[in-house]
């Protein structure tokens, strides 16, 4: 009786010594298998032109099977080859909106002129009188030969002591950043309150000025205490045309440096796409 047990686990013994390669085998083919199934869904996706599915399908491949090199390798030039297509699809994009920024930008410089300065000249809409503006009450945009929108306020009407200004319509309205009282930004030894606003510090209302052009608007002084007035249409209509010029620069000068950048990246691409070329039929893009 236990001899005939011990024959039996002999027998079995052996029965599975020799199905363990056999089982190792289909575990590999299956890894292999898997890892393959996902490489020919990241090329099907290539060849959809649907770059960033391929490239996130690839990477699955690099975590999900680290020991199947060779469809690794395939998985690392398909990656590069779609990083490509997808870089080259940017800088179209990019090439297009240059394109069109520079050709706005052109047809708003029709609206501003350049007045020279012994310290710094400056831009301002075309129909502003800068001489005429210190020791009035109101606004004036302003914009550096770099680009830079700012905004002066000048309070002649009534002493505030003020650090900032409003602008309001239809139950809304946008507020300058507070610019204590230094002397310099905001000066009031010339009989009149006058500040400047930098950038930042006014963006939101330039570009709520810009948003409301034909509406009537109400320009505020805010201090110690607060003083009100209409800002004028002629006021209102030069901010805008020196707001608008201002952000379309500013848009240009990143969407170049964006066209920059992605130029770079392709050239890296390509250079990536050469050096991990598979002797192999290329997927059609």
């Amino acid at each position: 009786m236990f001899n005939v047990a011990i024959k039996n686990i002999q027998r079995l013994g052996v029965a599975f010594l020799l199905t363990t390669p056999l089982l190792l085998t289909s575990c590999g083919n299956s890894a292999a298998d898997k890892a393959q199934a996902i490489l020919d869904e990241a090329r099907t996706a290539y060849d959809a032109k649907n770059y960033a599915l391929a490239i996130e399908l690839t990477d699955s491949i690099k975590r999900a099977y680290p020991h199947e090199f060779d469809i690794r390798k395939e998985a690392l030039h398909l990656s590069t080859i779609a990083t490509e297509g997808k870089v080259l699809r940017e800088l179209e994009s990019a090439d297009s909106l240059t394109a069109v920024l520079g050709a706005l930008g052109d047809s708003l410089q029709k609206n501003v002129k350049f007045v020279s300065n012994p310290i710094e000249g400056y831009y301002v809409a075309r129909e502003t009188n800068p001489t005429s503006f210190i020791g009035s009450t109101g606004l004036q945009a302003r914009m550096t030969p770099n680009g830079d929108f700012y905004l002066m306020s000048s309070l002649k009407a009534k002493p505030v002591k003020s650090t900032s200004i409003s602008v309001s319509c239809d139950g809304k309205q946008a507020t300058t950043s507070t610019v204590a009282h230094d002397g310099e930004r905001n000066d009031r030894s010339m009989g009149a309150e006058v500040i400047t606003f930098m950038g930042a510090e006014c963006d939101t209302v330039g570009k709520f000025i810009s948003e409301n052009i034909g509406k009537n608007m109400t320009l505020t002084f805010n201090g110690n205490s607060s003083y009100s007035q209409p800002l004028s249409a002629q006021q209102a209509k030069e901010i805008a045309d020196l707001y608008n010029y201002a952000t379309t620069i500013r848009k240009f000068k990143i969407a170049t440096l964006e066209k920059e950048r992605l130029t770079r990246a392709l050239d890296l691409a390509r250079s990536q796409a050469a050096r991990t070329y598979i002797e192999k039929k290329e997927p059609n893009k």
